[in-house]
């Protein structure tokens, strides 16, 4: 969980971040998107969808060990975040 969290720091540092469900995925279609992480509570849908599209643009899809409150707190957001886009 280190190295995610690490990734995580250093994509906000370089304003390479993109947070949320529906503005990731429409990333990763348009191909604007290197690797994108999602949390442990993420739904399945949105976790299938994510995967399909993923395969096909060639994106790398990483599991973060802890859930969206989490991930928004590493985000420095006061919100739940499932979702986490690195720009390319």
């Amino acid at each position: 969980m280190a190295t995610v969290n690490h990734e995580i720091k250093e994509a906000m540092k370089e304003k390479k971040i993109i947070i949320g469900s529906r503005t990731v995925i429409k990333g990763v279609k348009r191909g604007h998107i290197n690797s994108v992480i999602y949390a442990s509570n993420c739904p399945e849908e949105t976790r299938k969808d994510l995967e399909y599209y993923s395969k096909s643009e060639f994106v790398a899809v990483k599991d973060f060990k802890g859930n969206s409150v989490q991930l928004g707190e590493i985000c420095g957001k006061p919100f739940n975040v499932l979702l986490v886009g690195i720009k390319k």
